[in-house]
């Protein structure tokens, strides 16, 4: 009878420790995807879209930069004969046309790409069919798992 008691004990010692495990390890994986999906949200709702700006500004900056490279070269070319003169207005002309801000429409409008699709994170729901009590999406949080939640 003793020895049924003990066996009785250890049995439940080890299936609670198994329990506590999985709960703890259902626990990081649902922690892993809501972290995964805020990094992605954080990546399509504002990292890609600074980037974007960011580099259209750059490329705006550098034709104003060379707008007044331009500028400068036809002011101080020198005026010699008339088929320079003429070059130089034209110049003149081309330099007085150039807008940064309108510079790259047409190569935005021919290279544009389709938005890039998020992919979609989900919890693995066939993970818990042979575990009734956890739940997709949810924090396991009892005896087992609260001292190491604390700890997170």
């Amino acid at each position: 009878m003793e020895k049924e008691r003990k066996e009785t004990e250890k049995a439940k010692e080890r299936y609670d420790k198994a329990t506590m495990k999985l709960h703890m390890l259902h626990n990081q994986y649902v922690l892993a995807l809501k972290g995964a999906q805020l990094h992605q949200n954080q990546y399509y709702d504002t990292t890609l879209p600074l980037l974007l700006d960011s580099l259209q500004k750059m490329q705006e900056e550098m034709i104003k930069a060379l707008k007044g490279i331009f500028d400068e070269y036809s002011q101080i070319t020198s005026l010699v004969t008339e088929e320079i003169v003429n070059v130089h207005k034209e110049i003149q002309m081309s330099v007085e046309q150039i807008d940064p801000s309108t510079e790259y429409n047409n190569f935005i409008d021919v290279h544009r790409t389709t938005a890039a699709k998020e992919q979609e994170i989900e919890f693995d729901t066939s993970l818990l069919e042979e575990n009734e009590n956890l739940q997709a999406n949810e924090i396991m949080w009892n005896n087992l798992t609260a001292e190491s939640l604390q700890v997170m």
